[in-house]
Parts: C-alpha cells; sequence; structure tokens
C-alpha cells in the first residue's frame, strides 16, 4: 500500500488526506519563499500504512522506513525515527532530541518537508543535508536504514522530474531486529579469528554482534555474567564483557537480556592450544662472506712453488 503525491483535489473525500505536488522543474518562487522549509507543512502527512490507493505498474515507489519496534527504554533515536516513519515533519522540526548523529535527522526532517511540499527548493534542501551525512557505524542501524530511505526518495526525484512519487508504505516488518548475530574476541591468543575462542581460564574480552539499543544482562549458559554492577557499553554498543572460566566445558551458549527482548544466541569455544604462527624468521649465516677488500691491491694466496718464484735468485 501507499500514499501519493498529486495535484491536491479541490473537495478531498473526508477521513482521506492531500498533499500538493508541482514539477520539481518549476520556479519556487512561484510558490514558496527561499525559507520554506523552515514554515509550517503545506500539506497534510501522507496517508498512513493501509490507506491510499495501490501505485500504478512501472510508478517510481519509495521504499520507506518500515515499522520497527519502539519502547519506552529506547534512546531518542527510537522516538525521530517513528516520526519520520508517519511522516510528521511538525515533530521532526520541533524536536530537541539530543541524538548521536544529528545529521542523520536533519536530513530526515528535510526529506520529509520535500515530500510533503514537492517543492524545487526543498528538495535542493533535503540533497543538502544528506550530503552532511557520513561515517555512520555498522552498529548504527536505525540511521543507516533512514539514510538509504532518504537518499532513494532524493535520487527518485532527480531521475523522474515531474512524474508523481509514491511513497509505500505498507512495510509492516525491521530492518533493524534486535538480535545477537555473533561474538568477536577481542584479545588473547585467538583474538580475531573466525571460531570466537577464549582460553579455559577466561578472562579474555567479547564483544557482542548483531544490533542492540540496550543490554541489561549477558549470560554464560544461563549464568549471568559480573560486570562489576557497570553496565556493559553505552547505548546500541559496543557491547563487550569478560568471559568467564570454562568449568569444565569446551563451549558455551551466550544469549542477551534486554528490553525490548534481544533474539539469537551465540557460541563461545574454549581451548588452550595456541593457534600457529607465521614460520620462523630466516637466521643469518654463520660463515663469512666473501672477502671485500680490491682485488688490485690484493696479494694471492702463496703457495710452496710460487714461493720458490718470488725468492731471489743467486
Amino acid at each position: 500500500m501507499s500514499g501519493c503525491f498529486g495535484p491536491p483535489s479541490p473537495s478531498p473525500e473526508p477521513g482521506t488526506s492531500t498533499t500538493t505536488a508541482s514539477s520539481s522543474t518549476s520556479d519556487p518562487s512561484a510558490t514558496a519563499s527561499p525559507d520554506s522549509s523552515n514554515d509550517p507543512p503545506t500539506a497534510a502527512p501522507l496517508p498512513g500504512p493501509g490507506d491510499g490507493p495501490p501505485p500504478a505498474a512501472g510508478a517510481p515507489v519509495i521504499r520507506w522506513v518500515p515499522i520497527g519496534p519502539a519502547a519506552p527504554s529506547d534512546p531518542p533515536e527510537g522516538a525521530l525515527y517513528e516520526f519520520l516513519r508517519k511522516r510528521d515533519c511538525a515533530g521532526l522540526r520541533d524536536s530537541a532530541l539530543n541524538t548521536g548523529f544529528p545529521a542523520v535527522w536533519t536530513a530526515a526532517e528535510a526529506t520529509c518537508q520535500a515530500l510533503a511540499t514537492d517543492l524545487p527548493v526543498d528538495w535542493q534542501r533535503a540533497q543538502t543535508a544528506l550530503a552532511d551525512v557520513t561515517g555512520l557505524p555498522p552498529e548504527r542501524c536505525w540511521e543507516i536504514k533512514v539514510t538509504e530511505s532518504l537518499r532513494q526518495a532524493v535520487d527518485l526525484r532527480n531521475a523522474h522530474q515531474g512524474v508523481q512519487l509514491l511513497v509505500d508504505a505498507a512495510g509492516a516488518g525491521d530492518d533493524c531486529p534486535r538480535q545477537l548475530t555473533g561474538l568477536t574476541v577481542l584479545d588473547g591468543p585467538q583474538a580475531g579469528s573466525a571460531a570466537p575462542t577464549v582460553p579455559s581460564a577466561g578472562g579474555a574480552q567479547v564483544r557482542l554482534e548483531g544490533f542492540f539499543v540496550n543490554v541489561d544482562r549477558i549470560l554464560v549458559n544461563g549464568n549471568p555474567v559480573d560486570n562489576g554492577g557497570l553496565q556493559f557499553g553505552p547505548q546500541f554498543g559496543p557491547f563487550v564483557f569478560f568471559a568467564p572460566p570454562a568449568a569444565g566445558a569446551s563451549s558455551a551458549t551466550v544469549t542477551v537480556e534486554a528490553t525490548p527482548a534481544v533474539s539469537g544466541e551465540a557460541v563461545l569455544l574454549y581451548s588452550d592450544q595456541t593457534p600457529p604462527g607465521p614460520g620462523p624468521a630466516p637466521t643469518e649465516p654463520t660463515t663469512s662472506g666473501p672477502a671485500t677488500s680490491d682485488p688490485a691491491t690484493s696479494a694471492p694466496p702463496q703457495t710452496e712453488s710460487t714461493a720458490e718464484l718470488a725468492a731471489p735468485q743467486p
């Protein structure tokens, strides 16, 4: 299902919302001032999931950010994600929430505004704001997925001048499931190995892999890891714990407790074998090399016959 951008209906039916749309090649001064992006939206929000007509065959469709889980314990990014998903431009613009990557949410508000007005000046502002979004680390799944949708919207508008854009708002799913997908050993003799392996005595630092917002407890074979009462990491991670001793086991199952729940599990291996290292370094030769003196000034070694020839003759 999708919402579309088309010319406003002169008398919209009750319960529907309309958007104004204009060709991006038109003169922006005829419909908006240069700072129109600072004014309230000139159109109501687009229809939400389940509303609006199906897209026509071949129409340019923006894959919008899908429905994702939100919880009261989520950081500000969770609220901003929901504002954008609902295309609540005013909520994005008026938010005073502090975030780790504010450039993402500045671009989100600008693109939301451009989708609502379809004015060239607002699309240019969205494109400029997106250019400032760089360096997102892999654990910031929300920001990465949001940026993908924003860039697709700008790219489609640039590629289809004056054509109605459709927003696929029926994506009831989660691009960023909170899930434990693996482990990485950070120190010890087998740090960074493909199979996460630590010594049987434990003590090696291990990082959780996957997408997490908060981690309440890390359990190894069902037993909570003692972290001295400290958090395992900041919101969004990285989340690191010290491997407990093996207690005679060759492996252990690691799971995570969090709110909302985190799915998945990972296996931690124990081994005291030293992994094979590089071969021995080449040693210096034990014998000395050839003489380095000047052959023109060096006397050849004397033998018995040469000694007799060199002796003075009577």
